[in-house]
Parts: structure tokens; C-alpha cells; sequence
């Protein structure tokens, strides 16, 4: 892409210092210089979540180091959901001498770049899936400082990176007004939906159950026995504290009602590539299946017919860095020669006695969301759920017909519900591609005019450069002014200023 007069290509390191926090070690758990610092956890799409903010051991130097100041950007390096790579906030010194962990990267713009161009732009490349394409690594995605380091970037003249930002920041304000309100409709119609599920768990929705309907674990054995796939095993369910189970209704674990489970595949994946389709995270959506995101595994001779899906599988996603999405299920509705992710489980329901349909409605209520998520183990800002704690999840167990009788009534219930949250999404939707129209015009010169006088980009680069190489290649730090103070224009560029570099970016086709 071809930049506007007064613009030039740039490579992130050119113009900011771009660091790996530092690794968290057992001997730095205690000492007598404990310091706060950030992790991933702290770093949402909407700015720094400062509630939660751990202490380790940094000496002196550590902290110069290490030490957030005033405009800096932190990234996420790594993420269990590749959409979640590069993910960045600003530090404003909400917190004295915090300092910041590997899982984080930061970027210290120069005096002579404003950070806040800086934090617009990595936001939409994270957004738009640029750091999420590049990200490394299987289960847990990681971009890199070195790739971030090199990452090109566009950069206009200092004035209109000011006036990209305060136009910028007009525009996503009324979008961001608008997104709260769909949010605050998308809220209240998901509590809805959360509310008919409880209902349904404690058989509001049904007739009263028989004892001779009631399902034993013995009937259960004497089916499992015809199923070549595992020798059957009853597994003790644990319990759901604040759940009365309805007269006549069986817990019985999810290991004991399935005849297999296990864990995807690893291989590695990618758009376009030429091997057997693999479902990951993104394709769980909504207790169903999602066939609108596919990746293939990039080894086109692997044979993963074993991991393929058939009518009545379970999908459960078993890692991510949000616990709300832990133990999100998908039912697979018809034959799949799709194989799935290591990320997700594949649960197979002994026939005749649950609907697959009824057991995304049971972990999806109220009490079993937050039993997931309190059995979910954290390590490293992700939660993970085993095949083992699946298994021994309790499934309320009505008669078959109980069962269908409940879906369909609570189909009836929620329908209004689902269709303002699908209304809600593709609005949401809209306004997510909005937000990407409106930073391509930003980055691209075309959201605001640009003014003949603003000192050209190539000139703040050379002095840039100058500068570094005079303090030994370091960033020179500076007391930044505030963005919106009123400042003397720059002179007017000399006629023999050269032009701009026009070289195609790599990284950023907007």
C-alpha cells in the first residue's frame, strides 16, 4: 500500500522500545523488595483490570528494568485463543512501581511518537486477526517480541498522529455508546435464557415423574455391555451445592451416561492449508457447531478419521483464558469429517438414555456454570478443564420423554431470547466491522486531512535514529506533553526533504 505524502513505513523497534517482561520464578515468590506487577489476566479489550494485581520479588535494577511509566503500551504475548494475541492498554501509573511479567509485552513509544497512535493501531491489528495469524505455537498461542520488534507500522507526521487519534477517539466513543447499549439487550435476554434453563433443571417445565419411569445405573450397564468402544464403569458424580433433584429423576454422571471420551488432536493448522478440516474453540458456539471458521491441518498426509464427529457428540471447550467460556459444549447434529482441536473433549452418549441436546441444557444452567468454573484450574491466565472432571459432572436424568418435553418447552420460552440475542450479535457484528472501517481509514491517511506544514515522517525518523544512536541505541524517554495542548506548528518541509518510503507492507494490508 502506498502511503500519503508525509508518511513512511516504519518497523516498531525504529520507533519504540519493545520488551518481554520478566519470568516468574519460585525464588522471587517472597523476598524483601516485593513489587506489583501485570499479567495477562490484567489486560482486557477495554483497558487494565486492576483488581486482581500480584506481587513478586524485584531488586532495584529489576525494577528500572521492568517498571511501568506513564504511556506505556502492554500487550498480551500468549493467549489459549489465538484472537486474544496482542491484545493492548495503556498504563497511566495507576499503581507506583509496578513492573510487568513475561506473559506481557511492552512498547515505549519515543518522545517523538504519540502513544496513543501507537495503542490505536497494535489494537487493530489484534483485532483485525493480523497478531492471531502470526501467533506460534499449539494450545497456547504466543507472538513473540521479536516478531512484534519487527512488526511494520505506518507513521504519519507527530501533528497528525494527534489528530488521528482525537478523530479516532470521536468515532469510537459514539460507537463504543452504541455497543453498551447492545450489550446491556444481550445481557438481558442471555439472563433469560439462564433462568428457563434453572427452571427447567428443577422440572418446572415437566409432567411429575413415576418411580418405575426412573432410570437406574443398572439399566444402563446392561446397554453399555453391547458397545465394544470401553469396557463400562459407573464414575461417582460430584455434587452441585444448592440443587434439589426433582422425585423420581437419576444423577447420574456425564463418564457413566457416555461410552467414550478423549481429547483432539495437536497437529498443527492453518487457513488454506490442504489437510483434514480440524474444529477448534470458535467453532462451539451457541450448543452447536460452527462450520463458518474452519482451519485444516497443515500435514496433509495425517489420517485423523479417528477424531471425525458423528450425530449426538458432545464438544466441550476444555481451555481459554475466560473461565465463562470453560465447558461451553456444541452437539454435533449430523456426520462430520471434520477432526477437532487437543482444546476440546469429545464426549459419546450411550443411545436411549439422555438427549445430547439435554446435556448442554444441564451445564449451561446457572448452578453447573458455576460449578465449571470453580472446578476450572487456572495456571498462567488460562483455565483448563480435565476429561476427568467432565466425567464426573452430574447429569439430572429424567425419562427420555421427560427430557424432550422440557427441550421443547423451553424452545418455546426462550425463542423470543434467542432472537433478540442473534439480533443483538449481528449488530455487535456490524459494529465490530465499523470499528475495523474506521482505524483501515485512520492507518491509511484517510480519516484525516493532511497538512503541507506537519513535519514529514522520513524527518522525525532521521532524528529519531539520531537520537537513539546518541544514547546508545536506548529510546529516549522525556517528559511527554499533553496530547491536546496547543503547540507551535513545525516548520515547513524543505523541498529537498526525499519522499517517503513506499515499500508494500507485509504485515499491515489495510
Amino acid at each position: 500500500m502506498e502511503l500519503p505524502a508525509g508518511w513512511a513505513w516504519s518497523r516498531l523497534e525504529e520507533v519504540a522500545e519493545v520488551r518481554l517482561g520478566r519470568q516468574r520464578s519460585p525464588k522471587n515468590h517472597s523476598g524483601d523488595q516485593m513489587r506489583p506487577y501485570l499479567r495477562a489476566a490484567n489486560v482486557d479489550w477495554n483497558g487494565l483490570k486492576l483488581g486482581d494485581v500480584k506481587e513478586m520479588n524485584f531488586t532495584d535494577a529489576e525494577l528500572e528494568t521492568y517498571r511501568l511509566i506513564p504511556g506505556d503500551i502492554i500487550l498480551s504475548e500468549a493467549s489459549g485463543s489465538a484472537g486474544e494475541v496482542g491484545k493492548p492498554a495503556i498504563w497511566n501509573n495507576q499503581i507506583a512501581d509496578c513492573c510487568f511479567q513475561n506473559t506481557l509485552i511492552r512498547v515505549r513509544a519515543t518522545t517523538d511518537i504519540e502513544p496513543h497512535y501507537l495503542l490505536h493501531l497494535l489494537r487493530h491489528e489484534a483485532t483485525r486477526g493480523a497478531f492471531a495469524k502470526g501467533a506460534r505455537g499449539v494450545g497456547i498461542h504466543h507472538l513473540g517480541a521479536a516478531k512484534l520488534a519487527a512488526w511494520q507500522i505506518p507513521v504519519p507526521p507527530l501533528a497528525e498522529q494527534r489528530r488521528i487519534v482525537e478523530s479516532l477517539e470521536s468515532h469510537l466513543s459514539r460507537l463504543d455508546a452504541g455497543s453498551a447499549d447492545l450489550t446491556v439487550a444481550q445481557t438481558k435476554s442471555q439472563r433469560l435464557r439462564s433462568l428457563l434453563y434453572g427452571r427447567a433443571m428443577s422440572g418446572g417445565f415437566s409432567r411429575p415423574v413415576n418411580a418405575d419411569e426412573t432410570v437406574t445405573e443398572s439399566t444402563l450397564h446392561r446397554a453399555s455391555r453391547s458397545l465394544a468402544t470401553r469396557r463400562w464403569q459407573p464414575i461417582t458424580p460430584v455434587s452441585i451445592p444448592g440443587y434439589t433433584l426433582p422425585d423420581n429423576w437419576t444423577n447420574i454422571s456425564l463418564g457413566t451416561l457416555s461410552h467414550s471420551s478423549g481429547y483432539g488432536t495437536s497437529t498443527k493448522c492453518g487457513y488454506g492449508a490442504l489437510g483434514y478440516p480440524v474444529l477448534r474453540i470458535p467453532n462451539v458456539q451457541g450448543g452447536s457447531i460452527d462450520l463458518s471458521d474452519v482451519k485444516n491441518a497443515v500435514d496433509p498426509e495425517l489420517d485423523l478419521t479417528k477424531f471425525s464427529l458423528d450425530p449426538g457428540d458432545l464438544l466441550f471447550v476444555r481451555t481459554n483464558g475466560s473461565p465463562s467460556l470453560i465447558g461451553r459444549v456444541g452437539v454435533v447434529e449430523k456426520p462430520l469429517a471434520y477432526a477437532f482441536a487437543s482444546y476440546l473433549i469429545r464426549f459419546r452418549l450411550t443411545p436411549g438414555f439422555v438427549e445430547p441436546r439435554w446435556i448442554e441444557l444441564v451445564t449451561q444452567s446457572p448452578l453447573w456454570r458455576r460449578a465449571i468454573e470453580r472446578y476450572a484450574a487456572s495456571s498462567a491466565g488460562q483455565y483448563n478443564l480435565s476429561a476427568e472432571t467432565l466425567s464426573r459432572l452430574p447429569i439430572p436424568v429424567p425419562p427420555l420423554e421427560v427430557q424432550r418435553e422440557t427441550l421443547a418447552a423451553v424452545d418455546t420460552a426462550v425463542a423470543g431470547a434467542v432472537r433478540l440475542v442473534s439480533a443483538t450479535n449481528a449488530a455487535i457484528t456490524r459494529s465490530r466491522h465499523l470499528r475495523i472501517s474506521v482505524a483501515n481509514r485512520a492507518f491509511s491517511g484517510r480519516l484525516v486531512p493532511q497538512d503541507p506544514v506537519d513535519e514529514p515522517a522520513t524527518a522525525l525518523l532521521d532524528r529519531i535514529r539520531a537520537e537513539r544512536e546518541a544514547q546508545g541505541g536506548k529510546v529516549k524517554r522525556g517528559t511527554r506533553r499533553p496530547r491536546k495542548a496547543a503547540e507551535a506548528a513545525p516548520p515547513p518541509a524543505p523541498a529537498s526533504t526525499p519522499s517517503p518510503t513506499t515499500a508494500v507492507q507485509q504485515e499491515l494490508p489495510l
